[in-house]
């Protein structure tokens, strides 16, 4: 019996190819999108922890201060720690080039007068190329080159290389170079070594290491070594295996991964839908076809195994397809999540090309067949209760019974209650996960509801449509609502793309309104000098001195310099700010989200309280009175919390101190951004070119008004989720295929009718009008529900997914402008789907289209 009924599907199949190739397209592009961003993600913290493993050479443990630096002193005291081999200082910075297309270049500092046999094979004398050994160790203009980059730029033994260094552009002499093994691989090979002190020097690190690689004796026990070294050394600095490093620079992309995984599975849920758009369709389009089947002894469990294998076997080559595009995808998805680890994170790390994950392609696969058979399920069922009798009548009297009932109004509408009240009341701590549940027992409801909707919508344009166009308007309305449960499919395809649309770009729109307020609020200056296109150079810093100098400029109202550190905290990282607390709240009245500011600003600016992000006292649970205690090179800071402010910089949390603070316990002088006022009638772009006269053969200057600012941030923006708009544009095109399958069938389905219509003297125009007329209410009744999903969706990821990702609590900013751009792009789609879709249907012949059955 199973074996007829395969041939029943394999007819069918023959007959709707496009209905065949939409759905298994439908299937594919969910799978694809999981299945590239979890590659992607593992090749990127892949990529990260090479880096740190290739340039740490054979070092076990390695001894650092955060983004801080640690005294040159600290390297003897670490040497005559008991079970420590060998200790080598290191500097590391990635540089700008002046080269033509200005490559970034990784620059290793090394103390090249020992042997380096703690990098043995990567940087020690058998793989370096240095024709004077003398001359590049006295010399600090002298630099080693990997061989591929040399090539690459055609430099030879002699010639000069231009860098950008803390003291503006210099050129380097090409003293040596080192074959691509080892650490010369990282970072696409663009890789440079020079001597400890010429890096030094260059860097303004003068009497300082970036960190000490140690290997320790092999005799000796590693734990034991580090545990000695933690008693040593100030607790500000960290003692930790390599591979240490690498899980922080996994914990530096979390939100990137995390805030991408989700979008996937509500992409996932828009490819899903077509499933069940799909076979719904079948369904309707093989009603007389069922009802044959029923009328000759075949039971209705047969039926409805019939259509779930359909279903699984569609699931099982889309499912297919789908992890050889997600793998095709994932290349495309790795170029531009490192792209954002880099300019957003400032991250450097070593290209690779994703890997096969056998354990992912299996996930992704039995995703992909479990939700197709999870789709097909109500419409097999459907199937399989229909009565043979009605399924025999003639396909324009059928009706859909049952899918109107209030039973199916109340139960969807108590799915939209409790899911938005779980979603409210939950804590944070039941795990993003659960509340991304919550926010799918919505969607499943405004699905319950969608026969509603379609009724209630053609209702509202019905009137509209029969005064705007007459009676082809009328007949277009009766169209739509005659097949409730197909017309549904396809209104439900429509709703959850376009609610993906919606829900993202009120959550894209909502952080860049949040970043633009809190840019007013905490970086309110006329003009921010920055070292680095990025705002932020973890490389480059300005001095005091230069910081003086911009100050002393006639025109100059005040000077508030900034100095940003990541440092170690718990078992993660915050970031410590330090700048003039006083001038910070006289220019920023409301400044504060909790705390009392006149008291707040007494007690930082005499270096006794700490401000903190909102996220960091979401994530830690602290308010103003509390004591937080920060491990700095020169001991332990506590200090009392005395404000909380709006934030959004980095993820894991903020503390903000004052600067006169920060150099007591850092002994770091330097400033990452200088903050300028000035004073009433000075013209600021004027002035931008005064400060780089001032600053001329220095540090490079990037000057920003607070109009660029902004908009430098909306383009960093925009990167971080350029792969969520790729996202957007397959949920669009997936919607669109529900809509283009809708219609093919509504007018094979209407053959009959629409013969009827031609040999009573209807016009082919006519019958265009009709197919158009009706794709366009499928598609306003679509629009306006998918508004109302994207709203709910909207709610988890801007007051849900994240506080919980990043702990930001995003004010919701209604994207206006994405729906009303949307809605003339939703309805062109639709009328050059139904005039394709028409073209077709005006070619039938009418005596044809009357004897259809």
């Amino acid at each position: 019996m199973m074996t007829a009924l395969a041939f029943v599907t394999f007819r069918q199949w023959g007959q709707h190819k496009l209905r065949l190739f939409l759905t298994l397209a439908g299937i594919a592009l969910g799978v694809a999108v999981f299945f590239a961003v979890r590659t992607a993600n593992t090749t990127l913290i892949s990529s990260l922890a090479t880096t740190v493993e290739k340039l740490a050479g054979h070092a076990t443990l390695q001894v650092s201060a955060g983004e801080a630096s640690l005294p040159q002193e600290v390297l003897a005291s670490v040497r005559q720690t008991s079970g420590v081999h060998l200790a080598e200082p290191v500097i590391e910075k990635v540089v700008e080039t002046a080269l033509p297309d200005g490559p970034n270049l990784l620059v290793m500092g090394m103390d090249t007068g020992s042997d380096l046999k703690l990098y043995e094979g990567e940087f020690d004398q058998s793989s370096l190329e240095i024709s004077n050994p003398l001359a590049f160790t006295e010399r600090p203009d002298s630099i080693a080159l990997s061989r591929p980059f040399a090539d690459h730029y055609g430099l030879k033994d002699g010639d000069r290389i231009p860098i950008y260094t803390p003291r503006g552009r210099q050129d380097f002499t090409v003293r040596g170079f080192f074959r691509t093994t080892g650490a010369s691989v990282v970072f696409g090979g663009n890789i440079a070594l020079m001597d400890i002190h010429a890096a030094q020097a260059a860097f303004d690190r003068v009497g300082k290491l970036d960190r000490i690689d140690i290997m320790t004796d092999p005799a000796a026990n590693v734990g034991e070594v580090q545990q000695s070294l933690r008693a040593r050394l100030p607790a500000g600095f960290e003692v930790a295996k390599p591979d240490r490093r690498g899980e922080s620079l996994e914990k530096a992309v979390s939100a990137m991964h995390l805030s991408l995984l989700i979008m996937s599975l509500l992409a996932l849920t828009v490819g899903v839908f077509i499933i069940f758009n799909s076979l719904s369709v079948s369904v309707n389009q093989r009603w007389k076809e069922i009802g044959v089947l029923r009328s000759i002894g075949v039971e209705g469990h047969r039926v409805q195994k019939m259509f779930l294998v359909e279903a699984g076997v569609l699931g099982l080559v889309g499912s297919a397809l789908g992890v050889g595009l997600g793998f095709v995808l994932a290349g495309g998805a790795t170029k531009i999540m490192s792209n954002v680890s880099a300019s957003v994170y400032g991250l450097a790390s070593t290209p690779q090309a994703p890997a096969f994950r056998w354990d992912f392609a299996v996930i992704a696969f039995a995703i992909g067949v479990a939700c197709s058979l999870f789709a097909a399920w109500l419409p097999a069922r459907a199937a399989s209760r229909l009565s043979p009798i009605q399924a025999l009548r003639n396909i324009e009297v059928q009706q859909s019974e049952g899918v109107l009932g209030w039973s199916r109004f109340i139960l969807g509408l108590s799915f939209i209650v409790v899911g938005l009240a779980l979603s409210v009341f939950s804590p944070p701590g039941v795990g993003l996960m659960v509340h991304f549940t919550f926010s799918l027992m919505v969607q499943f409801g405004m699905i319950l509801l969608l026969p509603k909707f379609v009724v209630w919508g053609t209702r509202i344009l019905r009137p509209l449509m029969s005064w705007q166009f007459g009676a082809e308007g009328q007949m277009a309305m009766d169209a739509v609502v005659r097949m409730p449960r197909r017309t549904s499919a396809t209104v439900g395809s429509l709703m959850l793309g376009l609610s993906f649309v919606f829900s993202v770009g009120a959550f894209i729109h909502s952080h860049k309104n949040s970043l633009d307020r809190m840019l007013d609020r905490c970086i309110n200056a006329d003009l921010t000098i920055a070292t680095s296109d990025q705002i932020r150079s973890r490389t480059y810093h300005f001095s005091e001195d230069q910081e003086r100098r911009v100050g002393s400029l006639p025109g100059v109202k005040d000077t508030d310099g900034m100095r940003l550190t990541a440092v170690a905290h718990g078992n993660d990282e915050i970031m410590v700010i330090a700048r003039d607390m006083g001038l910070w709240f006289s220019n920023s009245p409301g400044l504060l989200d909790e705390g009392d500011a006149r008291s707040a600003q007494q007690q930082t600016m005499k270096g006794e309280g700490f401000l903190i992000s909102q996220n960091q006292s979401f994530r830690t649970g602290m308010h103003v009175g509390d004591q937080l205690r920060l491990e700095t090179p020169k001991g332990p800071l506590t200090r009392p919390v005395v404000g909380v402010v709006e934030f959004y910089y980095v993820e894991k949390g903020s503390v903000f101190m004052d600067r006169s603070l920060y150099k007591q316990f850092w002994g770091d002088n330097s400033v990452d951004l200088i903050l300028l006022n000035l004073d009433p009638g000075v013209d600021r772009v004027w002035f931008k070119g005064e400060i780089n006269r001032a600053m001329a053969g220095e540090q490079r200057a990037f000057i920003y008004t607070n109009e660029e600012l902004k908009a430098w941030s909306s383009r960093t923006t925009d990167q971080f989720f350029t792969l969520t708009y790729l996202e957007m544009l397959i949920a669009i095109f997936v919607a669109t295929m529900g809509l283009v399958n809708m219609l093919v069938v509504s007018v094979s389905e209407r053959q009959r009718e629409l013969g009827i219509l031609r040999a009573l003297g209807g016009l082919r125009s006519q019958v265009r009008k009709i197919i158009i007329l009706e794709a366009v209410a499928i598609s306003v009744v679509g629009f306006a529900t998918g508004v109302i999903a994207g709203l709910f969706n909207a709610y988890f990821l801007v007051r849900t997914a994240a506080r919980l990702i990043a702990g930001f609590s995003l004010r919701f900013e209604f994207p206006l402008t994405v729906v009303l751009v949307t809605l003339p792009v939703v309805l062109l789609v639709a009328i050059a789907a139904a005039w394709w879709t028409a073209q077709r249907a005006m070619r039938l012949r009418v005596v044809e289209a009357i004897g259809y059955e």
